[in-house]
């Protein structure tokens, strides 16, 4: 049994062998007439080109293709104003080419070829294009810097949703600048603000970057930041009061809702199951005048539905003495109202669709800044009512709350 199985084995090596031999002479032949399956050996036609429009960054140029059978794609090819070679490839069913991508005018030729599936290309068709000021340089003369709570608000126009950083660095005492963050964004009209300052004279220094590498020139701005004191989340407390939730159902618990841990879906504070509103009562352990909050939402693949809250409002008390009754229907009786407040969704996309901005947007958390007068009360306890969870479902979620103001005691 043994022999037979050996020269069973050594007809199959020799057969394989002949084989593998035979494949090698075939794809070593040097037959002057092989080609690609389907392809004919000759060049294709030239593309006729319609019309160019110019547009910010680049230009749109419209094509009609040759029609030879075994056409495959059109290309464009081009440098940048940095001399880079660039290529753009497009279906032999597309009749379009963007070039995009150029940080300043100018005028730029752009060779358009057809190529067939053997490889053979036409010949170059030569146009010139000039693109208008790329968005970069609009966003930035946009900006307005204003002092907010430990740093500056940056606000900006983007009306074609470019996708952009605003950068941004501070001078240092010797005047020498010191990178500090990047903030990326697609939205058309919005703010971002730079924090974690001392309040004294700073030069902060924004410029725009695009995602082909293209900078701005860079603009200053001084501003003394606000005073924003981090609360300290070592005194903070469940304050369990009527009407409240659990929010350490399904063995997550109440106190993740503070532990510095977010973006991950098994560290939240979760309810059960029942009608909203949901509300929460957090001592702080310390009174202040509150500037601000971050909400961070329960992450990973329940970001954006689930029970994170979509709308809440936040009510406040400096002590718990001399509460009325507590009526469902009116959960802010005997308390400050602070606010009312609803989360932003950058990409505008449905529950269970996330961008890459929307996890960045979470994970730095969610900015609130409370109202001028409610900045002016002294607030120890927090009520936080959920109204609404974004994907309307009965349950609320918590991954994370901070607060930032002036200490009081």
């Amino acid at each position: 049994m043994i022999n037979k199985e050996k020269k069973y084995n050594m007809r199959f090596i020799s057969a394989f062998c002949v084989l593998s031999l035979a494949i090698m002479l075939i794809n070593c032949s040097e037959d002057p007439i092989h080609s690609a399956n389907g392809s004919d050996g000759i060049p294709p036609g030239k593309v006729t080109v319609n019309s160019i429009e110019n547009i910010a960054g680049g230009a749109i140029i419209k094509f009609t293709p040759p029609t030879d059978e075994d056409l495959l794609y059109i290309k464009g090819s081009y440098d940048d104003e940095n001399g880079t070679q660039k290529q753009v490839i497009v279906s032999s069913f597309i009749d379009t080419l963007g070039i995009t991508g150029f940080g300043q005018v100018g005028q730029y030729p752009v060779e358009i070829r057809a190529v067939d599936i053997g490889d053979n290309e036409s010949e170059a068709v030569t146009v010139e294009i000039s693109p208008l000021e790329a968005p970069i340089h609009a966003i930035l003369e946009s900006i307005e810097g204003l002092e907010d709570f430990g740093g500056i608000n940056i606000s900006y126009l983007n009306p074609t949703r470019a996708e952009v950083s605003l950068n941004m660095s501070v001078q240092n005492s010797e005047g020498e600048l010191e990178f500090k963050e990047s903030f990326y964004t697609s939205q058309a009209n919005s703010s971002y603000s730079f924090r974690g300052y001392d309040p004294e004279p700073t030069i902060f220094v924004i410029y725009v970057e695009d995602r082909w590498g293209n900078q701005t020139t860079r603009r200053s701005f001084e501003v003394t930041p606000l005073e924003d004191i981090f609360l300290e989340k070592v005194y903070w407390s469940v304050e369990s009061m009527p009407g409240d939730e659990s929010f350490s159902e399904y063995g997550f618990s109440a106190n993740q809702i503070w532990d510095g841990s977010w973006s991950n879906q098994w560290n939240c504070g979760h309810t059960s199951f029942l009608p909203l509103p949901h509300q929460l009562t957090l001592d702080l352990g310390q009174t202040a005048k509150l500037n601000r909050f971050k909400l961070y939402q329960r992450g990973g693949s329940e970001l954006y539905k689930h029970g994170n809250p979509k709308r809440f409002k936040i009510y406040g008390r400096e002590n718990l003495n001399s509460l009325p009754i507590y009526d469902p229907d009116s959960p802010g009786d005997g308390w400050i109202d602070l606010g009312y407040f609803e989360s932003f969704k950058p990409s505008g996309l449905p529950p269970g669709s996330n961008t890459a901005e929307d996890y960045e947007y979470q994970d730095n958390g969610e900015d609130f800044v409370f109202s001028f007068d409610a900045r002016q009360y002294d607030i120890r306890y927090i009520r936080f009512v959920n109204l609404e969870s974004w994907n309307n479902q009965m349950v609320s979620v918590i991954g994370e709350l901070s607060f930032w103001g002036t200490v009081i005691n």
